[in-house]
């Protein structure tokens, strides 16, 4: 009932007294009524108001909720409006047309006696496809692998990440709708990360992609400015042989500032001595031996259906010290 009077105030301006329907007037009621409802006597300005308070039931239908309105206001002498948790817009629009009175807190209010109408536009909450955004993803492995970020202000974290702190506030929600993570703070917000770095991971793999958008094949040689990929990953991580097939790992971003500056003699989609795989986010960040991280790596090679690859990579996440 606190809710209902703060919501009033708020939205309406209304300041209501509330109080427990007296039983002289409940009693008026026929019994079907009396046990049906919560009753709440409000008063504004000395007009009396009757509150019949649904709690949980959303079994009436708007026809139901009017005849009940007209009963109970013609044993009370008093105008009728039922306070309801939650109720279909369908339900709502029902209710106005035939002039049922009723209070959704957070939602709408309709009091038909005092020509008041209102009802609340709510933005609808963000949604999120069932895969992590890469961004997304990034900040978890870097999380896991690198250092644990809930010790940092999502400003700096910002920073590490090398994306804006507005980006970086889109991930926090992203992870908070996934329950991979909770927002703590109030100036300076922070993850907060209920499970260690390896029950962290086995909820969020699932939810996880390939970083590689696209490849493409060259004849040029990697710089010290890209990370190894490929085979000579699986080599260096895995007891896998190395084939000789040099792979390596770009950022989108770096990519297409390369196109643009004519770096790349060509590029072909699929001849070429090297293979030159464009990441959804930056590879570098997660890199401090020249080589891509070892779960994204996991992760380009999770559906390979080589038996011999797919055993050496569960091995890697096995044998990981988190």
């Amino acid at each position: 009932m606190d809710n209902i009077r703060r919501y009033l105030q708020e939205t309406v301006g209304l300041t209501v007294n509330m109080e427990k329907l007296p039983d002289t007037l409940l009693r008026k009621l026929p019994m079907y009524l009396i046990y049906g409802y919560d009753y709440y006597l409000l008063e504004h300005e000395g007009n009396l108001t009757v509150l019949a308070d649904c709690g949980n039931d959303m079994s009436k239908t708007a026809e139901q909720l009017k005849k009940q309105s007209k009963t109970i206001s013609q044993q009370l002498g008093m105008p009728v409006v039922f306070a309801m948790d939650s109720q279909s817009v369908q339900l709502r629009r029902r209710m106005v047309s035939e002039k049922t009175g009723f209070i959704v807190p957070g939602s709408q209010v309709y009091l038909p006696h005092l020509w008041i109408n209102l009802t609340e536009n709510v933005q609808p909450s963000q949604s999120y496809s069932e895969r992590l955004s890469p961004s997304a993803q990034l900040l978890l492995l870097y999380h896991l692998q690198v250092e644990h970020l809930d010790v940092f202000p999502l400003k700096e974290i910002a920073v590490k990440l090398d994306y804006t702190p507005k980006t970086i506030t889109k991930i926090a929600a992203e992870l908070k709708s996934k329950k991979l993570c909770k927002i703590s703070g109030t100036k300076e917000k922070r993850l907060a990360f209920d499970v260690d770095r390896k029950q962290l991971w086995t909820t969020a793999e699932p939810q996880m992609q390939s970083p590689v958008g696209k490849s493409f094949f060259t004849d040029q040689k990697g710089t010290t400015d890209f990370c190894k990929s490929g085979d000579s990953a699986l080599s260096y991580y895995t007891f896998l042989a190395d084939t000789g097939k040099e792979a390596y790992a770009v950022y989108k971003t770096d990519f297409e500032k390369q196109k643009e500056s004519g770096y790349w003699d060509y590029l072909d989609e699929t001849e070429g001595n090297t293979r030159i795989d464009v990441w959804k986010y930056n590879p570098r960040i997660l890199s401090d031996n020249g080589y891509i991280d070892p779960l994204s790596l996991y992760l380009c090679y999770r559906e390979d259906r080589n038996e011999r690859v797919a055993a050496e990579i569960n091995k890697l996440i096995e044998k990981r010290t988190w």
